[in-house]
């Protein structure tokens, strides 16, 4: 026979209760023996995760692959050069360098070539919008608007309207 300890382990597993009586211990020893036998071994892989780099596949782990951490100092140095922005030519050509000693798959490295591109043209094309002086017939400074005339900085270029100038 089995310890307390292990019906009440085996209780525990299979949510039935405690067996209290000699014969329900008898009665519940095989499942005891074959919890015992079982509790320490890792389950098999789920299907479709037999993959020998997955880990932690239990229950209340997960079920992500750990995390790539091979050549963390090209992952940094691209970040780098990504925050730092991608001016010219020599550094479009330094961010495909990285990229590709990064990943095996040339398709990714044009794929984030094209992205890096498409955000420079994007950036230009609002940077263009933004910098462009509405028309003075829509200065409407005393209804909350976030720019007027009379709030923009002495430096600017823009001459004021006739109908503000003599307020400044």
């Amino acid at each position: 026979m089995f310890s307390p300890a292990d019906y009440e382990l085996a209780a525990r597993v299979t949510g039935l209760p405690v067996p209290k009586t000699d014969a329900e211990r008898a009665a519940a020893a095989p499942v005891v023996a074959q919890i015992l036998r079982e509790y320490n071994r890792a389950l098999p892989a789920a299907p479709g995760f037999e993959d020998p780099n997955m880990r932690n596949m239990g229950a209340t782990r997960s079920l992500n692959a750990p995390p790539n951490v091979t050549q963390p100092e090209v992952k940094i140095a691209l970040e780098r050069r990504l925050q730092a922005g991608v001016i010219d030519p020599d550094d479009m050509a330094e961010a495909a360098e990285l990229a590709e000693m990064l990943t095996e798959n040339p398709g990714l490295v044009d794929f984030l070539l094209e992205l890096i591109q498409e955000a420079q043209m994007t950036s230009e094309a609002s940077g263009e919008f933004l910098s462009q002086q509405r028309p003075m017939e829509y200065d409407m400074p005393n209804y909350g608007g976030q720019y007027s005339v009379l709030n923009a900085p002495n430096t600017t270029q823009v001459p004021a309207s006739i109908r503000y100038q003599a307020l400044s």
